[in-house]
């Protein structure tokens, strides 16, 4: 039976939100004009940087600073720092009107103190000043084509939201657009209800199946083709795939040895070793015999495979490895899991 597609996310209790895709979010924010608002849900300040064109930008953008800053006049101050330090950057650009034509004239006595500090390596900022004074000019200093702030907001905790709220539609009042983001949808209760006014939900396409899918990683040898090709034979298996880790230590405290093996079912006390050509010849072959004793005097099977087995017929070794697993079950009547 086939099923209905997935509402936009919207508000509980509300009709769901339009639709605002993804390919026409960065021309959204960055074409916003001055006191415009744009309330976005579904996307948070992680999400919307890969979706950002500067070549679409028509005004600058500023992320709002809001950590360790619980009060809307906090978060106003440490805006207004923000633009002086840009400012201050870009001294003296904007000294001259005639560098910023489209821009408001400036506030002269605003201009003389602020070009003298700039001139001393200092931030233009005057704690006495009207705040609407200071963003006023300092946004002609920093972005005279207009600014667009944005801030994410959190949709469960309204007591953390509310000032940032203030904020946003303090500085939208004083000719700033913004664009406040919501990760998930918030109740449409205060503060909330002063944004949500004409919000859209952000569609994303689905993400691609291979980033959806998450295979457990490899431990077979890096340099060993015939160890990767077994390993992901035996992760196909539902019978054999459980049972089996590559590259991997068995203790044997007896002989004092840790030998690292190609295939191991701890529980099962199976060894499974893919040979190449190398183990024919001594003292590769001496060592391989030692190393099968102490295994075997351990409790441990061991079966030897060889690299040319696995590249002419790889489903027979993993039936090999399928008849241990089953002799080492059925064995003296032990029934290992």
């Amino acid at each position: 039976m086939p099923l209905a597609d997935e509402p936009a996310p919207g508000l509980p209790g509300v009709s769901p939100l339009p639709m605002l895709p993804v390919a026409d979010l960065s021309g959204r924010i960055l074409g916003l004009g001055a006191g415009e608002r744009l309330v976005l849900v579904g996307i948070g300040l992680d999400g919307i940087g890969p979706y950002l064109d500067a070549s679409e930008a028509a005004h600058s953008l500023l992320v709002l600073r809001i950590a360790g800053r619980r009060s809307a006049a906090a978060i106003l101050d440490g805006l207004l720092d923000d633009l002086a330090d840009l400012a201050l950057a870009r001294w003296p650009d904007w000294q001259n009107p005639q560098n910023a034509p489209t821009a408001p004239e400036p506030h002269g006595p605003w201009l003389k103190a602020a070009a003298k500090h700039a001139a001393a390596g200092r931030p233009p900022r005057f704690r006495r000043a009207a705040w609407s004074l200071e963003l006023a000019q300092l946004m002609r200093a920093v972005a005279p084509s207009g600014l667009v702030l944005v801030a994410e907001l959190d949709p469960a905790a309204p007591e953390r939201a509310a000032p940032v709220i203030e904020v946003l539609e303090w500085c939208r009042r004083h000719g700033t657009a913004v664009a406040a983001l919501f990760p998930s949808a918030p109740p449409p209760v205060p503060p909330y209800d002063r944004v949500l006014y004409g919000a859209r939900a952000v569609q994303r396409p689905p993400a691609p199946v291979e980033a959806r899918f998450l295979a457990p990683p490899s431990r077979a040898h890096p340099a060993s083709a015939v160890e990767k090709r077994v390993e992901a034979a035996l992760r196909a298996d539902a019978e054999l795939g459980p049972l089996f880790s590559g590259n991997a230590t068995v203790p044997l405290p007896r002989f004092g040895t840790r030998p690292r093996v190609d295939l191991l079912w701890a529980a099962g006390r199976v060894v499974v070793e893919l040979d190449g050509p190398e183990h024919r010849l001594d003292p590769t072959f001496s060592a391989d015999r030692h190393r099968d004793y102490e295994l075997l005097a351990a409790g441990y099977l061991v079966l030897r495979i060889t690299n040319a087995q696995v590249e002419t017929d790889l489903q027979r070794a993993v039936e090999k490895i399928r008849d241990v697993v089953r002799l080492r079950r059925t064995s003296e009547g032990a029934m290992i899991r």
